[in-house]
């Protein structure tokens, strides 16, 4: 089943990636970023299709991909470096293009979110578009650069490359689209991620504890304190759960002990029993 899950989210990512370089950024002219960008450069020159170009770019980015990412990564981003190229294929034999003729600036924004949104599915599913977001996500693993921080580098430098192609609108539009994919890239990366992070103190942690225990199920640590007022040793109650879990946690502690010193802060990233492994 995870397979088939990483599959459905790989290809829906590409699909929405294709779909919007194909209603949105080839009819408006944009000027782009990644894999199609450089096709898009390059057709200016080499009359093929733009699906074709992207592939060969694609399989080339694949391959850097395998020497740095691994095996299992690069057999994630096959699939798409593969998947991808069909399916812009089929886009540009409809005419999506006419779909959505009319407000430029509109487009532009559409196509950044569809684009950052379907790039975003792919990398959450632990995998590549297989196209420009290779580089980006070797310098995550080597040097901890966000994807969509390095990824909207590339792209203004091979938006720079494009200025040849086409007039000052084109990049600037373009410019939104990329500002916009980055955004979109990282906000789905964190999208239904976040938890909130719970440090109660109180003396009667014990009765907080079992209590949360019993009719909340969610998990606690203790970590030894010594209060700064009155010097005393006791343990203090950390937990991390789920944003719609928060009201109810607190407020049985409150119940508990009125009290109670309680400190939430938002966390954007779980690993571990309960979350990404079982209890």
């Amino acid at each position: 089943m995870k397979k088939l899950e990483t599959m459905f989210y790989i290809v829906a990512g590409n699909a929405l990636l294709a779909f919007a370089v194909c209603a949105f950024v080839v009819p408006n002219g944009f000027m782009l970023g990644g894999s199609t960008g450089i096709a898009l450069a390059v057709q200016s020159w080499i009359p093929a299709p733009i699906s074709v170009i992207t592939a060969f770019v694609n399989v080339s980015l694949f391959l850097l991909g395998f020497v740095f990412l691994g095996k299992q990564f690069a057999m994630t981003s096959l699939f798409s470096t593969i998947i991808y190229p069909i399916i812009l294929g089929l886009f540009e034999k409809l005419p999506v293009g006419t779909w959505f003729a009319g407000d430029t600036l509109l487009s532009a924004v559409f196509a950044g979110v569809l684009m950052g949104g379907g790039i975003g599915l792919v990398i959450r599913a632990g995998g590549s578009t297989g196209g420009m977001d290779i580089p980006p996500c070797i310098l995550q693993k080597l040097k901890g650069i966000p994807v969509g921080n390095s990824m909207m580098g590339f792209d203004i430098l091979i938006l720079g490359v494009q200025i040849l192609r086409g007039g000052w609108d084109g990049i600037l539009y373009g410019i939104v689209v990329i500002v916009l994919t980055s955004a979109m890239v990282n906000k789905t990366l964190l999208s239904g991620e976040q938890k909130i992070e719970l440090i109660i103190i109180s003396p009667r942690y014990e009765e907080i504890c079992q209590a949360v225990l019993n009719d909340l199920d969610s998990g606690m640590t203790f970590l030894n304190i010594e209060t700064g007022y009155e010097k005393t040793s006791q343990k203090a109650i950390f937990s991390v759960v789920h944003g719609k879990q928060y009201s109810a946690f607190r407020d049985k502690a409150l119940s508990i002990d009125p009290s109670a010193f309680i400190v939430a802060a938002p966390v954007v990233n779980v690993n571990g029993r309960g979350y990404t492994l079982a209890r």
